[in-house]
């Protein structure tokens, strides 16, 4: 879900029990769940790149994060704090982001960096001469966060000396002078790039990660009984659910593994199966139905908000994360459900 608005808890909610439920649709599409990870993350930029200015010289910065864990939310939260600005005296672009080319390479991965600044040139020229253009549109258009998506693909398509290559073209952006930080985004995997290089190493200590949820601890159950009462908080409707009360965030854990993509997704349906009900909050029976609206013909191998849930985790036979065994392709999806086995029975 592409989100650009931060959840702000809210005294009064009874306004919403006059709105119509493309008006809360439309609400909760902008919702942004500053959770404690993403709130970490996010007050490094902001005291991070005052430093940058002052210093005029870029650093990296690696964010792990699985599948649908917050990378785009997070993007799209940067470009809010710092949006760009065109007006017929100036334009600027503050923050600029592009994905690891198909074939990722340095002139490739600086063809996509001027792409993203809007070079209409941007495939033409050696790396050498894409980096003098790169580095002059960078101050020009002021930008001070580079978000390099999907930086796993190096590692998966490219061999040892071409992970260098790539390490080496990272290194030599973060020489750029530009006051700003560059973003590494991708799974564990991304770690590989920076740790092949020394001098990267060095120029990207800052490492953060967003999580899955669980509830195999008591911090992991902290953590994740926060984001409920944060993604709670911010539900266009006019009561409080209670989603953080143990009958409603263990089917929840459950019918997500612990993904907030997949929860906000739930969330979506629920709200429209409360409104329809004419409820101001959502119950159970809202998260059922909103689970079948999600998973159609797989919610009937189960459904955790169902009353013949037996409190396990959906990994068997023709469930949403089923443990499959097919091959080397399936290892990801067998990880992750694995993971959500464990966090969903320690709860």
């Amino acid at each position: 879900m592409n989100a650009d608005a931060v959840l702000i808890p809210a005294n009064d909610r009874s306004h919403w029990a006059n709105a119509s439920l493309s008006q809360r649709l439309e609400k909760f599409q902008g919702i942004f769940v500053k959770h404690k990870a993403i709130k970490k993350v996010a007050d490094f930029v902001e005291a991070e790149l005052v430093l940058r200015k002052v210093e005029m010289k870029a650093n990296g910065v690696l964010v792990i994060a699985g599948s649908g864990s917050g990378k785009t939310s997070f993007v799209n939260f940067l470009k809010r704090q710092y949006p760009d600005v065109d007006t017929p005296s100036m334009s600027t672009r503050p923050v600029v982001c592009f994905k690891v080319p198909a074939v990722p390479s340095p002139s490739s991965m600086g063809s996509a960096l001027l792409k993203a600044l809007g070079d209409p040139l941007y495939d033409r020229g050696s790396w050498e001469d894409k980096k003098d253009r790169a580095e002059n549109l960078l101050l020009k258009a002021g930008t001070i966060i580079i978000a390099i998506d999907d930086f796993q693909d190096v590692p998966s398509r490219r061999k040892a000396r071409g992970v260098e290559h790539i390490a080496n073209w990272i290194r030599d952006l973060c020489d750029f002078k530009f006051p700003g930080l560059v973003f590494a985004l991708g799974t564990e995997q991304a770690a590989v790039v920076r740790d092949a290089h020394d001098q990267l190493r060095r120029r990207m200590q800052a490492r953060f990660e967003l999580p899955v949820f669980s509830m195999a601890s008591e911090t992991d159950i902290k953590n994740y009984l926060s984001l409920l009462e944060l993604v709670d908080r911010g539900l266009p409707l006019a009561e409080h659910s209670e989603l953080k009360s143990m009958r409603l965030a263990r089917p929840l854990l459950a019918a997500t593994n612990g993904i907030l993509d997949y929860l906000m997704k739930l969330m979506a349906r629920a709200l429209v199966r409360a409104v329809q009900r004419g409820s101001e909050r959502i119950e159970k029976v809202d998260l059922e139905l909103g689970f079948e609206d999600l998973h159609q013909v797989a919610a009937v191998a189960g459904n955790p908000f169902a009353a013949d849930w037996n409190g396990e985790a959906l990994t068997g036979p023709g469930q949403i994360f089923e443990l499959r065994q097919d091959g080397p392709d399936d290892a990801g999806v067998k990880k992750t459900s694995r993971r959500g086995q464990r966090a969903t029975k320690a709860g």
